[in-house]
């Protein structure tokens, strides 16, 4: 069990580690920093924590583990902030999307302490937004990667997989770049290709919403999140997402050519691919 846990962000995703955290009873005593008064009374009136504070040093006073869960460009200042405060040996994770910025520079800013940064991405969440939409379940059953840099020391590494595997969650470890690789071509596409659906489609003064179907609603979901985690998700990982929104090109142009050349049979064999390979997935 962890002595205590703080949680750094009362949003959905702190939020709900809060919750599952003590109804799972994980930490002897779960603190949180939350910036706005509103969400710090929110989060005791939920029994989300045990103690909400509107100062970073006093919400990490004493813990063993600190999970960040605000916008990744926020992280680094966080740290700078509060890294005083960490006590001997504190094991320090995140919830961010992307993992290799993070992993470079969270290590500069803890390098003269004894605490370990050990990067970590549940692919969880919502696009709704808020403490009030947090839930207990939110990391049951969910992926969850862990992001060792070389030179973490393992026994940090596993305190952080066993944190996550406790709360439910399937872990899967990867190395920082191996991450922001895979997830811009699994998460960071398709959030921008959801966000140019939505462009495209409500593109001029014409009142489209009563025709979209649930087709659309269902692709284009995602693009309902925060603009402000996703332009530093983007930030973060420009590279990567560069050369997958390049490779999404490659596709479109390749369905344009059919189209254009009125290539029916091209058309239905790609479809055909698609629905197949969809088909295996495991959601």
């Amino acid at each position: 069990m962890i002595g205590t846990l703080a949680i750094l962000g009362m949003g959905l995703m702190g939020g709900s580690l809060g919750l599952a955290a003590k109804n799972r009873g994980l930490a002897t005593r779960v603190t949180a920093y939350a910036r706005r008064e509103e969400s710090r009374r929110e989060a005791l009136a939920l029994g989300v924590v045990d103690a909400v504070y509107d100062s970073l040093g006093d919400a990490v006073d004493g813990a063993d583990l600190v999970v960040i869960c605000t916008p990744v460009l926020t992280m680094p200042e966080l740290v700078s902030d509060f890294r005083a405060h960490l006590s001997e040996g504190c094991v320090v994770t995140d919830v961010g999307s992307t993992k290799a910025f993070l992993a470079r520079e969270l290590d500069q800013v803890l390098a003269d302490t004894s605490a370990i940064f050990v990067g970590s991405h549940p692919m969880a969440g919502s696009e709704k937004a808020g403490i009030g939409a947090a839930r207990e379940d939110l990391y049951q059953n969910a992926r969850v990667i862990v992001t060792p840099a070389e030179g973490t020391p393992p026994d940090a590494a596993q305190r952080v997989m066993t944190f996550w595997e406790q709360l439910g969650a399937k872990v899967s470890v990867l190395t920082p770049q191996a991450h922001d690789e895979l997830i811009a071509r699994t998460s960071h596409l398709p959030h921008l290709v959801a966000s140019s659906l939505v462009a495209a489609i409500d593109r001029d003064s014409q009142n489209v919403t009563a025709f979209c179907g649930s087709g659309f609603c269902d692709t284009t979901r995602v693009a309902e999140g925060s603009e402000q985690v996703w332009h530093d998700i983007v930030k973060t990982n420009l590279d990567p997402i560069r050369r997958e929104v390049d490779r999404f090109d490659q596709v479109i142009g390749n369905l344009k050519t059919m189209l254009r050349r009125e290539d029916m049979d091209g058309i239905r064999a790609f479809l055909a691919a698609s629905r197949e390979k969809r088909s295996k997935f495991e959601m």
